[in-house]
């Protein structure tokens, strides 16, 4: 399983329990985030992130896996099941989008500001600013109503996770955060040729950007999962997903 940016497989955990009953459930931290290391150097592309995913299935043994990603997690799947398919028996994915250039480049020119340390906290008053907002708005920093994908003031506690998360990754918190943003497109994951669940939940962030993947014409092993509202069935239209493989 693969986390978000910048959260850590920590976010998974309600998840994971609830599916550990069908399945044997492993979830990594991505290089960077959560209590995994940083990739010696910043990269260009997903491709070394993808790598370290790569040892980790052949640490697992001779075995054939199912992954699920959401948001960057997302397209660290895509790009695993490309590169190992002789591995990856299925994905699931949540979280994953379509943008066009222009929405993309004026989205990551304002998503990821600085969070370097300041003697005043003042970058921990930005990283709890961020995090708030990121789910109530998309982007987060566009506090229109356009802008808004909820009403509801998200938990205090998923707040502070979020901010812990972003403060223990550092400064460096958009390394991959950055590379998945640019691979958010329609023809990455048509190149997927193993079997894949695109799960459109109705509480979902990036909803609306996800729709599109529905008229990308994409191949027909790329299929949608409807979940309605509600955390419970997120959960079980997961579930189904899953269970949906061959095994």
């Amino acid at each position: 399983m693969l986390h978000p940016s910048p959260l850590s497989s920590a976010f998974l955990e309600p998840l994971i329990r609830f599916l550990a009953d069908d399945f044997d459930v492993i979830a990594l931290d991505t290089p960077g985030y959560g209590d995994s290391d940083p990739l010696p150097a910043a990269a260009d592309n997903l491709e070394p992130y993808v790598a370290v995913i790569g040892e980790v299935l052949a640490q697992l043994g001779d075995n054939r896996f199912l992954l699920y990603g959401n948001a960057t997690g997302a397209q660290l799947a895509v790009e695993s099941a490309k590169l190992f398919p002789q591995v990856v028996a299925g994905v699931v994915l949540e979280n994953a989008a379509a943008f066009s250039d222009i929405e993309r480049e004026e989205i990551m020119d304002g998503y990821f500001p600085d969070l370097t340390p300041q003697e005043d906290g003042s970058h921990i008053e930005l990283a709890w600013k961020i995090a708030r907002q990121t789910f109530q708005y998309f982007p987060w920093y566009d506090t229109s109503d356009a802008a808004r994908i909820a009403d509801a003031e998200p938990p205090r506690a998923l707040v502070e996770a979020t901010v812990n998360a972003y403060l223990k990754a550092g400064p460096d918190y958009a390394r991959a955060y950055r590379l998945a943003f640019a691979n958010e497109r329609p023809e990455q994951l048509a190149a997927v040729t193993v079997p894949t669940r695109v799960m459109m939940w109705q509480d979902a962030l990036l909803l609306a950007y996800g729709e599109r993947l529905r008229h990308a014409g994409l191949p027909k092993n790329i299929e949608f999962v409807d979940a309605a509202e509600g955390i419970e069935a997120r959960y079980i239209a997961l579930r189904e997903a899953f269970l949906s493989f061959e095994r």
